[in-house]
């Protein structure tokens, strides 16, 4: 699908998983969310969910109202394991499919490094990873 195309229908699933992420993100400590990527949770909780597409406004109303009525606790659920399953393996790196604008942006702001010393890329995604590098190194230099 081109970027000017538009679909005429959505996943309402889709909205209400993000609202419940942004729900259960909210109450877990800050330390914590800045290792977990909304895109990964949000993803692994619709895999486990049903959709429920409309095409009309009416159709949207009608989803969103089953949504709430039959899916709002196996929504939190899947949530809840999606959180659950991304934190437990930190040193799982992922590319995303669509790079996120405000992302990119905050990184660019944040950058220490020139993009030629750039060497992020080469360091497993952990996020004490340069401090067991820097120890075990620091081990050999002083033997």
């Amino acid at each position: 699908m081109s970027g000017k195309q538009r679909r005429k229908y959505h996943n309402i699933m889709e909205d209400l998983v993000a609202e419940e992420v942004r729900t259960q993100m909210a109450l877990l400590s800050p330390r914590l969310t800045q290792y977990i990527q909304r895109t990964e949770v949000e993803t692994f909780a619709l895999n486990r969910l049903p959709t429920l597409y409309a095409s009309s406004q009416e159709g949207w109303l009608h989803q969103v109202k089953r949504a709430r009525d039959e899916y709002q606790v196996k929504i939190k659920t899947a949530v809840r394991q999606a959180l659950a399953a991304v934190q437990r393996d930190p040193l799982r790196s992922s590319t995303p499919l669509f790079p996120d604008k405000e992302e990119a942006l905050s990184e660019a702001s944040t950058r220490t490094n020139p993009p030629e010393v750039e060497t992020s890329k080469e360091l497993p995604q952990h996020p004490f990873y340069w401090q067991q590098k820097l120890s075990r190194s620091s081990r050999r230099a002083t033997r």
